[in-house]
This record gives C-alpha cells, structure tokens and sequence, in this order.
C-alpha cells in the first residue's frame, strides 16, 4: 500500500517534471525523490513517468493516477491544517458509575462544552466495579466511581463526598430514630453486586448485613425510587443526591439510623501512565477545580 508521502512526492514531481526542483521544494536529495517514485510505481504495479533525461513526465496511467490522488492529497491536507490549528478539538471518552452519571456528569459536561464546543462527549453508565475495569483496560480516558479502592494501575482524585439514606414512602418512618437490626426484616431492595452504593451500605452495617432481607436487586436508582413509591413496606438505601425531590414533595420519607452515618466520597480515576492529551487535563482540571466538598 503506498503512502501519503509517496503521494505527496508524486503529486509534486506530476507538476514539476524536474527532479532536482521537487528536491529543493521538498527538503530531500534527488536519489531520495526518484527511489520514492520507483517504490511508488513498484507498489502499483505499472510505470506513471516517462523519463526523459533529467524529467520525470507523466504517461496516461500517470495522468489518470495523478487525477484520482488529487482529492486525496488536498483532504489530507486539510486535516493536517485543521488539526494544528484546532488542538483543543476532540473527543473524551468516560465512564461513570450511576449516582455521579445520572445526576452530576450532565451538567459538567454541559458547563465545560460550552467553553470547549468543539469537545465531542461520549459518556458510558456502568457500577464501580466496571468503571475500574474500563480505565484500566484503556476502554475509557477518565472514570468516575464511588467509594475507596485500591489499584497499583489507576490514580484517583476525590472530588465530593455524599451521604446515603435508607428511604421509603412510609410516613412513620421519620416518627423516630432506628437502629439498623430493627429493620433487618423489612423488604430491602438494593442495587446490584458491584455498585458502589450497595457495597459501601453493607459494610457500614456488617456484620448485621448477613440478616438483611434482600428481597430485590436493581441496576439503577430510578428503578428503585419508582418501585418504592408503590410498595410503603419496601425500603432502600439511596445517594440524598437521587431522591432530593422526592424528599422535599413528601413523596419518600428517611429513617434515620442511630450509630450509623453512610457517607462515601466521589472520585475521579485514571491510569497512573496515561499520556493526557489537553483535552483530557482540560476537563480533569474543570472537573478538580469545581471543589465540590
């Protein structure tokens, strides 16, 4: 297959017919430029130049060549050009778990696009467990998880710290204060293995979470909110984040747990040897610098 370069040595020596001023034009010596032009020919397969003396000049094959790689040569020209002039131009890939995509990751990326409209944005939703998995494996460029963790391969960065609350849409829930074991019996439904507000809820309670009725698991918040406000016997634990709303109209009700306080803090990751590229330092600057505490 043969190179942009050959083309664009071809595309020169079709206009010029002289070797030496190609050469000058092109910063090489006159060997270079012809062996370029045979290794050409050689990787089609058919002669482009007729040579006379000194001149290279094009044959009909050359001609009909020549036409067809002109639009390919100014295209990649134009690439070159638009990308130097554009170096904030790109596009970000992250990963973030549902709490921080669902309610934090829109309005950031929606804030730091309106500075950077030329960033593209593709956003991927998976549990904690998974985002690690995809910035380690390179499958993303930053990930956003809840919770600690420790990896060799990965930096991490804490941007905010959130509280989880055990909710439900009973109203006598916040008549009193309760210790967790008096409402091990309760049907709990929680989020799946892997999410970070599930696993960061068990353990604060552990070892009383061995006893905890389980009766249903979720992959995403809304799902849960939606089947609790249709079941005054169910609870859950849920990012205050998530369920803001649904406080403040009277449409869920916190229990308030004595001796047990669920916070976890959010966190930017990354691979400890990625190269940033400025459209990556930009936006974990952004993101750093919304001191979110």
């Amino acid at each position: 297959m043969f190179t942009l370069r050959q083309l664009e040595i071809f595309g020169a020596m079709a206009q010029s017919t002289r070797v030496i001023d190609v050469a000058e034009q092109l910063g090489m010596s006159p060997s270079a430029v012809s062996m370029a032009v045979r290794e050409l020919e050689k990787e089609l397969g058919d002669v482009l130049f007729e040579r006379i003396g000194k001149r290279l000049m094009l044959n009909e094959r050359g001609r009909y060549f020549f036409e067809n790689s002109e639009e390919i040569l100014e295209r990649s020209q134009q690439l070159y050009e638009h990308f130097r002039a554009d170096s904030s131009g790109g596009h970000l890939y992250i990963a973030a778990s549902v709490t921080i995509s669902n309610y934090l990751l829109p309005k950031w990326i929606g804030n730091f696009r309106s500075t950077h409209e030329q960033v593209r944005v593709s956003l991927k939703t998976a549990n904690s467990t998974e985002v690690i998995n995809m910035v380690r494996e390179g499958i993303c460029d930053l990930g956003f998880i809840e919770g600690h963790f420790s990896d060799g391969e990965l930096v991490s960065e804490s941007l905010m710290t959130d509280e989880l609350v055990v909710v439900g849409n009973d109203p006598t829930l916040t008549e009193r204060d309760y210790f967790i074991d008096e409402l091990v019996r309760k049907r709990w439904i929680l989020r799946e293995r892997g999410s970070g507000t599930r696993e960061i809820f068990l353990s604060h309670i552990a070892p009383i979470d061995k006893e905890l009725n389980i009766d249903m698991e979720f992959e995403n918040n809304e799902a849960i909110k939606g089947y609790l406000l249709n079941d005054r016997h169910a609870l859950s634990c849920l990012p205050r984040i998530s369920i803001v709303e649904e406080l403040k109209e009277g449409k869920m009700f916190e229990a308030r747990i004595k001796a047990h306080s669920f916070k976890r803090e959010f966190r930017m990751v990354w691979r400890q040897e990625k190269k940033m590229s400025r459209i990556i330092s930009d936006f974990k600057r952004y993101v750093s610098e919304l001191k979110l505490s």
